[in-house]
C-alpha cells in the first residue's frame, strides 16, 4: 500500500515537472519597469549626466598632468560607450569619428564644451530615448554651436553584493545622431 502511494505521489510530481506551466519572464524595457514620473526623473538625470560629461571633456582637453588626465579619461569612458560614433566638434568637414579618435583630437588643445539648452524626447524606445541639445564649443577665439541629438541608453545591469545580486538600471550615453 505504501509503495502504491509513493508511486502515485512520484507520478504526480513528475507530471507537474514535465507538464507544468512555464513561468513568464519578467517584463523588459523602461515602460514595463517604471512609472512615467520615474522615467521623467531619469530623463532629467540624463541631461545632468550630459552636462557632467562635457565638463569632463573640457577638463580633459586642457589638463597637462598625465596621471590626472588618465583618471579623467577613465571617468569619461565609464559614462559613454567607447565604441560610439561621435560628431567631430573640432571641424565641420568631418561629421562623424570614433569617440576614442575624438578624445585624441581634443587632448592638450584647451577646448571648452558647454550645453546651452537641452530637452528630452517624449518618445521612448525599449531601453533608450534621445536628448536634444545645443552644444557650444570654444577654442581660443573660435566659438561654434551645434544642434545635437544623442541616444541615451537606460539598461538593466546585474550587480552582486556579496552573495546577493540585484538588478539596477544605469544611464549610458550612446551615439550622436546626425
Amino acid at each position: 500500500m505504501k509503495l502504491k502511494k509513493l508511486s502515485i505521489a512520484s507520478l504526480f510530481l513528475l507530471s507537474g515537472i514535465l507538464f507544468g506551466q512555464a513561468v513568464p519572464e519578467s517584463p523588459k524595457g523602461i515602460k514595463a519597469n517604471f512609472s512615467m514620473r520615474s522615467i521623467e526623473a531619469y530623463q532629467e538625470n540624463s541631461q545632468n549626466k550630459l552636462e557632467e560629461f562635457y565638463e569632463y571633456l573640457s577638463i580633459y582637453s586642457s589638463e597637462t598632468n598625465e596621471e590626472l588626465k588618465k583618471q579623467i579619461r577613465e571617468n569619461i569612458l565609464a559614462m559613454a560607450d567607447a565604441q560610439m560614433r561621435f560628431r567631430d566638434f573640432t571641424k565641420s568637414t568631418q561629421p562623424e569619428i570614433s569617440f576614442i579618435e575624438f578624445l585624441s583630437k581634443i587632448e592638450n588643445k584647451s577646448y571648452r564644451f558647454e550645453i546651452k539648452s537641452g530637452q528630452n524626447s517624449r518618445e521612448l524606445g525599449l531601453n533608450e530615448w534621445v536628448n536634444s541639445y545645443v552644444l557650444v564649443v570654444s577654442n581660443q577665439q573660435i566659438r561654434s554651436e551645434f544642434e545635437v541629438n544623442q541616444i541615451i541608453r537606460f539598461e538593466p545591469l546585474e550587480k552582486k553584493f556579496g552573495s546577493k545580486s540585484k538588478t539596477v538600471w544605469e544611464i549610458n550615453l550612446g551615439d550622436i545622431q546626425n
